[in-house]
């Protein structure tokens, strides 16, 4: 709620929320069904137990950012909305806990950034694409002008609108 109000009345356009970092030993047993925290149950060695646990702290992140999407939606801002004009990107740094895999990573990038980003699509890019390439992509179409960042070796033109 605080960074859609700060975004709202321009305080800033720019932010970062980790819900916890890496290793957190943060305890999810708030939520039904889940006993423990994200990164033991995302070692999950295979078990169904922890799997269902592991899918329902997941279900509870996507949650939280299909409220705050939801809220941005509703928010007039000149010919659109908040979310119409923001880029807003979501993801984890590994996609299988269970074997520290860093490829295929589960992200999301919402909002059209000002109609800066073709929306609506899965794009899937070879293994070993580097994560900088997305990165690039957003600098530029926020207009600043990089040729490079990071390891990256070209923005994704699928993005491009």
């Amino acid at each position: 709620d605080l960074m859609v109000l700060a975004m709202q009345t321009d305080s800033t356009r720019v932010m970062t929320l980790m819900f916890a970092n890496d290793v957190s030993g943060r305890n999810f047993s708030f939520l039904d069904g889940v006993s423990g925290g994200h990164h033991d149950m995302s070692h999950h060695e295979n078990k169904e137990e922890k799997q269902k646990q592991y899918q329902e702290i997941t279900r509870w992140h996507i949650e939280q950012l299909a409220y705050m999407l939801e809220k941005m939606r509703a928010i007039p801002e000149g010919e659109g909305t908040l979310l119409n004009n923001s880029m807003i990107m979501f993801g984890s740094s590994i996609s299988d806990g269970n074997r520290h895999d860093p490829n295929n990573l589960p992200l999301i990038l919402a909002g059209g950034g000002g109609g800066a980003f073709k929306t609506g699509q899965h794009i899937a890019k070879p293994k070993n694409t580097p994560l900088c390439n997305l990165y690039l992509s957003m600098l530029n179409n926020m207009g600043v002008e990089a040729d490079s960042f990071g390891d990256s070796n070209g923005p994704l033109e699928e993005l491009t609108a």
